[in-house]
């Protein structure tokens, strides 16, 4: 890890900006976005319509990566795509609470999905450039530590957000919902100034070029490009094959809980109180192996457990059995989303780290936006227990892929007792592991 030292003081307090910018953002998100669902249903949504409320948005949302990728290359301050969709993105919930009683009945619901697809664009616009900016503020030396303790925090902020929701939804339908939604914009545009006084030490716009070439072949060119960073579109390749597994179960383990389990649907809340909290502790111990054994060997160990989750609910006898289900999901997710995030960063080459970006999240756009809508219709076919063990069977094949293709940066081989906390074997540097980062003085 680097010293101390090496960070200099208006680097450490961007670093520290970052994480408080993050649980505001954080708390903003869990305040509202779990429940929109709910929101819809309690207008009239049809099992279809909630379908079309996870994956339109999810496809909408992602279109635009690339567009927004190219044009962040070519701002000289990248901030300002960020911010302006945050904006938006934050304000859309105000109209959410009022905008759908102002028509019909039959019409309020296709406003929500409507109004959520433009709450998505407007909040992804920027996210290449966002994804880009971390990688100038934090020292890839430490960005596993960092991005723990940064995700400890912002993890807890969300399992407060949680809480808070779990209260104010015992109010009067549309009431509550107003009010949650009223909090959850003060909350995001809160965290828009924070973001907007975070200093990034940016590289200078690039020029837009002279050329006579059509955009077709200038796509192909890119093309090319892409195909000889041989990590980065083995990685995508392996993240779309993982998302589709992902996303044709995950929505529809709600549905087995509350249908087949006959399990109350205000547990689903407490559930994802769980695993947030699971998420918090297992973070530092996640950093510091990533920072040692590198991102790959983190990613496999965690999505050895995720590839089972599926089999979990599968198994799974009575209505109490999902809380242990959330726990251990909170542990492997944990890990991995730290581990995948930092191994983007560091897949995606320097120059036009945006416009990679772009490309990565439009291909995860289409395959969780595909991935609801197959499980979905497989599951009125075979039933929900199929679908269960496809998605095993398909994230099991996401990881061998990204196993075989991806190369470890790391550098070192994680061994089972590795895993052990506090296990001082030959192929464990205490100097390193030991070291802690703090955003503190």
């Amino acid at each position: 890890m680097i010293p101390g030292s090496a960070v200099t003081k208006d680097t450490k307090k961007a670093m520290e900006l970052n994480t408080v910018e993050g649980a505001f953002a954080v708390a903003a998100d869990n305040l509202a976005a779990p429940y929109l669902g709910l929101f819809a249903l309690a207008l009239g949504a049809t099992p279809s319509q909630i379908g079309m409320l996870t994956a339109f948005p999810n496809f909408m949302g992602n279109i635009l990566q690339i567009p927004s990728a190219l044009l962040a290359e070519r701002q000289k301050d990248k901030r300002l795509l960020i911010i302006v969709g945050s904006i938006l993105n934050r304000s859309s919930w105000i109209l959410m609470a009022f905008l759908p009683f102002l028509f019909a009945p039959e019409r309020r619901v296709a406003i929500v999905i409507m109004l959520a697809t433009f709450r998505i664009m407007a909040a992804n616009l920027g996210v290449p450039a966002w994804t880009a900016l971390q990688a100038t503020l934090i020292p890839k030396s430490m960005r596993g530590k960092y991005y723990a303790n940064r995700n400890m925090v912002l993890n807890g902020c969300a399992v407060l957000a949680t809480f808070l929701a779990t209260f104010l939804l015992r109010l009067e339908f549309p009431t509550s919902y107003r009010v949650l939604f009223f909090l959850t914009t003060i909350l995001g545009l809160m965290s828009v100034y924070l973001f907007s006084q975070i200093v990034f030490d940016q590289a200078p716009p690039k020029a837009k070029r002279a050329s006579t070439d059509s955009y077709l072949k200038k796509m192909k060119a890119f093309a090319k490009e892409i195909r000889s960073q041989q990590d980065f579109s083995s990685y995508v390749v392996s993240a779309i094959v993982w998302n589709l597994g992902i996303q044709m179960a995950s929505p529809l383990f709600v549905v087995y809980f509350v249908e087949d389990l006959g399990g109350p649907a205000g547990f689903w809340a407490l559930f994802s109180a769980v695993n947030l909290a699971s998420m918090v502790l297992i973070q530092r111990y996640w950093g510091r192996l990533a920072d040692f054994f590198g991102q790959k060997s983190v990613m496999m160990v965690s999505g050895l457990g995720i590839i089972t989750m599926p089999l979990w609910w599968w198994i799974a006898p009575n209505i109490w059995f999902p809380f242990i289900i959330h726990i251990v999901n909170g542990v492997f997710w944990g890990g991995y989303n730290l581990a995948a995030f930092n191994l983007l960063l560091e897949v995606t080459p320097d120059d036009n780290r945006s416009v990679y970006v772009g490309v990565y999240n439009t291909m995860m756009g289409v395959a969780t936006a595909v991935g609801p809508l197959v499980g979905g219709f497989a599951a009125e076919i075979l039933g929900l227990k199929p679908i269960f063990v496809a998605s095993a069977v398909m994230r099991a094949l996401a990881l061998y892929l990204f196993y075989r293709n991806v190369t470890n940066t790391g550098g070192r081989r994680m061994r089972m007792r590795d895993l052990v906390p506090g296990h001082k074997g030959k192929s464990n540097a205490p100097s390193i592991i030991a070291a802690d980062y703090t955003t503190h003085n």
